[in-house]
């Protein structure tokens, strides 16, 4: 409590989110996250600039050993995972044996962490972008494994995720078991988001703080953030 209140104290500007998976306290210096992590796989953003590199190291600090990153390199899936066992390596590629460096997530960008058991992590650094400035998000035609670069929770309309896609845009949010899809369209307004038959209209998806997702996008773009 003493470091959540520190926080808040020294907020030129604060933003809070609660939600049924995670706490959020940040501001235009400093901030930090508290992210609810299940068991099994969690597709989660990084939401801060975090420590010297964004490593994982540093992004995730409270994940046990044995967990998994995967992380999207465009085609598949790049595969690291930790054990702090046998330190000073305590991160290591896919055969389970060769040592490498943690893996580096830039602010807005996602990946699958495939927990044992269930934890508590404490994401901490900067907010991104400072007040009055912006954060762009390059994404590219097909598969992009991102989230919000700004703490952030609600529903993709929220005028902080400032996020309008191309049209033919998908968007695939993990739910446990698979992928909740829908699909942006701008032809028959005011509709704009449909469920996976292409038809029925629906609401713009609703997003949890520190919760990636895949766009799947005809065409590649920029999602500029601001913070005012």
């Amino acid at each position: 409590m003493k470091t959540k209140t520190l926080l808040i104290a020294a907020a030129a500007l604060a933003v809070g989110v609660i939600s049924s998976q995670a706490q959020v306290y940040s501001q235009n210096i400093v901030g930090y996250a508290n992210i609810i992590l299940h068991p099994g796989y969690n597709m989660v953003v990084n939401q801060f600039n975090c420590g010297v590199s964004n490593g994982a190291n540093e992004i995730f600090p409270n994940i046990p050993d044995g967990t998994a990153c995967l992380q999207w390199n465009g085609t598949g899936y790049t595969y690291t995972f930790k054990d702090s066992s046998a330190p000073p390596a305590i991160w290591y590629m896919s055969d389970y044996g060769t040592a490498t460096n943690p893996p580096v997530l830039l602010p807005g960008t996602a990946v699958f962490l495939q927990l044992p058991s269930l934890t508590t992590n404490t994401m901490v650094g900067t907010v991104v972008p400072n007040s009055g400035s912006t954060y762009t998000n390059k994404l590219v035609a097909g598969y992009n494994l991102v989230g919000s670069a700004i703490p952030v929770g609600g529903s993709l309309t929220n005028s902080l995720f400032a996020f309008t896609p191309p049209d033919g845009t998908a968007l695939l949010q993990y739910n446990g078991v698979g992928y909740t899809y829908n699909f942006f369209d701008q032809s028959a307004p005011p509709v704009q988001w449909y469920m996976s038959d292409y038809g029925t209209p629906t609401n713009a998806p609703n997003i949890s703080v520190g919760q990636g997702f895949f766009e799947q996008l005809p065409t590649g773009t920029n999602w500029i953030q601001a913070m005012p």
